[in-house]
């Protein structure tokens, strides 16, 4: 078991979310639920952070970015979006903090680049 050089935060979607992922209407959602989405959510890895404050700080400076990026893997087109603002961003995500992230997997950690998937 290590402790790896990263906080970390998680993503929970919520209502104003799934409301608007049912307003898009190239997206089909026939087979899933908010519950759905509330059980596998994205996470991201920040550097270090030495408390809950130091994670809030660095989610801030990363809103917009982030929020985008979730936009982003259900809809390109950004007319569709609404505005990337933190009070907006705090009222579609749950947000989950943790400052300590541990490492149970045997195998070395290993880095790849983000590739976004394509939506046609």
């Amino acid at each position: 078991m290590y402790e790896v050089n990263r906080s970390l935060f998680a993503l929970v979607p919520l209502e104003p979310f799934w409301e608007w992922l049912q307003s898009l209407s190239d997206v089909d959602l026939s087979d899933i639920t908010l519950f759905d989405l509330q059980q596998d959510v994205n996470s991201y890895l920040l550097p270090p952070c030495e408390d809950a404050n130091d994670v809030w700080t660095q989610i801030d400076a990363l809103c917009e970015t982030v929020f985008a990026q979730e936009l982003a893997d259900w809809c390109e087109d950004e007319s569709l979006w609404p505005d990337l603002t933190p009070e907006v961003f705090q009222e579609w995500f749950d947000i989950q903090i943790s400052t300590v992230v541990t490492d149970l997997a045997p195998q070395e950690l290993f880095r790849e680049s983000f590739k976004p998937m394509s939506l046609n």
